[in-house]
């Protein structure tokens, strides 16, 4: 890891030690920092399809993603997402072409591990990622769909972009 990305990634592990709701060190607002363990270029290539998500960020208060779906044959999807500071906490927003945008609240939080909840949501109800060192990054979508337990992982590798 580059030194910018060590003691940005040492950061987000200090901080997130304090919870979801984590303050910075003077009792203020949780500070964006704390998400920085997204930044990069990941990919996940699986039963043919590959998807990417590319995240910048901290940068202007806020983290900016995109997720990229896509395989031969078959239609691309584009998930664009932010990270941002509301009313105290973390939110995760969603933006799905044709759906409306939709919002999940941090509820947990530790050691480059994130997980935001709606649950008034259809599916998902819970979004998560796990940082899993340098060059891997997990994320799952979670909660109930027809009644029933459903979860949809990806396992990504950091990319050079």
């Amino acid at each position: 890891m580059g030194s910018m990305k060590s003691i940005a990634f040492a950061a987000a592990l200090a901080a997130f030690a304090g919870g979801a709701n984590a303050e910075d060190e003077h009792g203020g607002p949780p500070k964006i920092v704390q998400m920085s363990f997204l930044t990069g270029n990941w990919r996940e290539v699986k039963d043919g399809k590959t998807t990417e998500e590319h995240w910048i960020g901290p940068v202007g208060g806020l983290m900016a993603g995109t997720t990229i779906t896509y395989s031969d044959g078959a239609k691309t999807t584009v998930e664009l997402m932010t990270i941002e500071v509301r009313d105290n906490t973390f939110v995760f927003v969603a933006r799905l072409d044709g759906q409306p945008t939709t919002v999940f609240t941090l509820k947990e939080a530790d050691n480059g591990y994130a997980m935001f909840e709606n649950p008034d949501h259809d599916f998902p109800q819970r979004v998560i990622y796990t940082f899993n060192g340098e060059d891997t990054l997990n994320a799952r979508i979670e909660g109930t769909m027809d009644g029933k337990e459903a979860a949809m992982e990806w396992h990504y590798t950091r990319i050079a972009k």
